[in-house]
């Protein structure tokens, strides 16, 4: 028997070099979310954590441990003094405000109102346009 001479392949052509800055991989498109909520209703922690555990393929109570995290990390940022900024819905603050001058509704008398912190929200331009269903 003769054996056949082993071909040689030519080496194959290198590819042009790309940057990989240049060259940005394509978001993954969002999952969509399941929502059984109607407009007006409110919506559990059971029922939100059940969603949440859905549209990530995990369980509730891995959803929970979760959600119970970054709330917690949420809190203690806004209580530090920091603004937090939640993706495209908006910011968390805490807000100062002025002691100032009211007046007693029943009585029309001035009354002291002291100074206070309150909890604010601030909807992003995202969400607004969202909201206003592009108006």
């Amino acid at each position: 028997m003769a054996k056949k001479a082993a071909k040689k392949k030519a080496p194959a052509k290198k590819k042009s070099a790309v940057r990989k800055s240049a060259k940005k991989a394509a978001p993954a498109p969002a999952k969509a979310v399941k929502v059984v909520a109607v407009a007006g209703k409110t919506v559990t922690a059971s029922a939100l954590l059940q969603a949440i555990a859905d549209h990530m393929g995990i369980k509730k109570s891995e959803a929970k441990t979760m959600v119970e995290g970054y709330t917690d990390v949420v809190k203690a940022y806004v209580l530090k003094g920091a603004k937090v900024k939640i993706g495209d819905i908006g910011m968390i603050m805490v807000r100062a405000r002025k002691a100032r001058m009211g007046r007693n509704p029943q009585t029309g008398e001035p009354v002291k109102i002291k100074a206070s912190k309150k909890l604010a929200f601030r909807q992003s331009a995202v969400m607004k346009a969202q909201v206003m269903g592009g108006r």
